[in-house]
């Protein structure tokens, strides 16, 4: 790998990783998600400082004739990975609404319950007198 992608390589994930960094401190990106991205910004600052040799040298152990490939498949994996995280926060968030909704909903009719009764309750009262 050139000297000049390298550098690239680093300053990107050096980047990614102020980022992440500040968003977290800044409260405008969860832990839990910031995790994802630290890693794949401690990737990018590995990969040019050795981590890429490595994975040209394990590609061709497994019998990929370009290097390219493998880095390619494992940030497809990897992203996959993060899809798969954000359907299940999906799933879970979408049950928590339509609990939500119900919930709301019998709040409502009971307040109505409630203001018809006082309404009767009312009208009672003004008869009497």
């Amino acid at each position: 790998m050139h000297l000049e992608t390298r550098v690239f390589l680093l300053a990107g994930g050096v980047i990614i990783l102020f980022l992440v960094v500040n968003l977290v401190r800044t409260r405008r990106l969860k832990e839990e998600f910031a995790l994802l991205w630290l890693g794949a910004a401690v990737l990018m600052v590995l990969a040019p400082l050795g981590l890429v040799d490595l994975l040209d040298k394990l590609a061709y152990a497994v019998g990929i004739e370009y290097p390219p490939a493998l880095i390619f498949t494992i940030a497809v994996v990897c992203l996959l990975g993060i899809l798969f995280q954000f359907s299940l926060r999906i799933s879970r968030f979408s049950d928590q609404i339509k609990v939500l909704a119900q919930e709301i909903a019998l709040l409502r009719h009971e307040l109505e319950t409630i203001r018809q009764q006082g309404a009767s309750d009312e009208v009672e009262h003004a008869e009497q007198r």
